[in-house]
């Protein structure tokens, strides 16, 4: 008898896992267009950004020339940064806040409106709603910062940080302005004080004087998301 060929396998559809094992299909939505709509929103913001700071500058009436001898940045990345090309990284924007002069609050996209009436009045002042959270999200470094600090605070500093897998603050130890106590909400964290680091997850708390020199990362593959309270405001 002649020889029979077995019928060819079917194809095994590729994973739709990504390197955490979370699912990129999701209510119907092929895979990658998560992905996809997270890039888009992290371009808007960097282009929103950039409007921000070129708005700044314009209103001191400094030139990109002035800006760049007084960050020590190249002009060509400035332009990029507020074209919403380039998305600046955090010590980018410290420096940014001191040659304009500016509080690091002014950088956060505003938030939602607050609800008509007395309550929202009480709220806007005293509260910052879910809804009104003003966000300021790089979308190269995988952080997202949102300012959580009521109006009323004229000292304390608050913010709630989101952190990609990958991300970190710089990479050399920086000394920051004023005290900080920060708690973890969820995810692995690992905080660097001086000579000493420390592992954190959910639950767990840091704190440090404002004469230390520190940094922060995401230490594994899912989102690590903690809150952190500055004894006064600083810039970003």
């Amino acid at each position: 008898m002649p020889h029979q060929r077995k019928p060819p396998k079917a194809a095994t559809p590729p994973s739709t896992q990504d390197s955490t094992g979370r699912d990129d299909v999701c209510a119907g939505i092929p895979a990658g267009a998560a992905a996809n709509d997270g890039q888009a929103g992290a371009a808007d913001s960097d282009r929103e950004l950039g409007a921000r700071l070129r708005a700044m500058r314009n209103e001191r009436k400094l030139t990109l020339k002035d800006l760049a001898a007084r960050t020590h940045m190249s002009i060509g990345m400035l332009s990029q940064i507020e074209r919403g090309v380039s998305s600046p990284s955090m010590r980018s924007l410290r420096q940014l806040c001191m040659a304009l002069g500016v509080d690091g609050a002014a950088l956060f996209a505003p938030g939602a409106s607050p609800r008509a009436g007395k309550t929202a009045q009480v709220a806007s002042e005293f509260a910052v709603l879910a809804a009104q959270r003003k966000a300021l999200r790089l979308a190269d470094s995988g952080v997202t910062k949102y300012r959580i600090t009521p109006a009323n605070c004229a000292s304390l500093e608050a913010f709630l940080m989101e952190l990609e897998p990958g991300a970190a603050s710089d990479p050399s130890l920086r000394m920051q302005t004023g005290d900080k106590i920060a708690y973890v909400l969820e995810g692995r964290l690992r905080v660097t004080i001086d000579e000493v680091t420390l592992m954190l997850g959910p639950g767990d708390t840091y704190g440090l004087t404002g004469n230390r020199k520190y940094r922060w990362e995401n230490a594994w593959n899912k989102k690590t998301v903690f809150v952190v309270v500055n004894s006064s405001h600083f810039y970003v």
